[in-house]
C-alpha cells in the first residue's frame, strides 16, 4: 500500500573545496579507489580526455552504482568531465558554485 509515498527531502550540506579530489582518468586500474572515495562521502571530479571510451564507460558504469547505492549523483561539468558526489553535498554552496562555474552551457 505504500504506492504513493512522499519523497523525502534533501537537506544540502555543504563541504570545502579541498575535500574535492580530482583525477585524471586514463585506464580502469584506478575504479575501487574511486569507489573507496564516493563511499566515504568525498566529491571526486574524473576527467576522461585520456581514456578510451571503452574504459571510460566501464568506470562510469561502475561508480555510478556505487553513487546510486551511496545516496550520491553524477553532473557532467564538460565533455568528459564529471563531478560524482553525494545530493546533500551537491546542493550546498561550494559545489554549487563550482557546477556553475565550470558546466559548460
Amino acid at each position: 500500500m505504500g504506492l504513493f509515498k512522499k519523497k523525502k527531502t534533501i537537506v544540502a550540506t555543504d563541504i570545502d573545496f579541498e575535500d574535492l579530489r580530482f583525477f585524471r582518468v586514463q585506464d580502469t586500474s584506478g575504479i575501487y579507489d574511486y569507489a573507496e572515495l564516493v563511499m566515504h562521502r568525498l566529491p571526486i571530479v574524473l576527467n576522461f580526455s585520456d581514456c578510451l571510451i571503452t574504459e571510460a564507460n566501464e568506470v562510469l558504469l561502475f561508480l555510478t552504482g556505487v553513487l546510486y547505492a551511496c545516496d550520491g549523483d553524477i553532473v557532467k561539468i564538460q565533455d568528459k568531465i564529471y563531478l560524482m558526489a553525494q545530493k546533500s553535498d551537491l546542493k550546498g554552496p561550494t559545489l554549487t558554485k563550482f557546477v556553475h562555474e565550470y558546466q559548460k552551457k
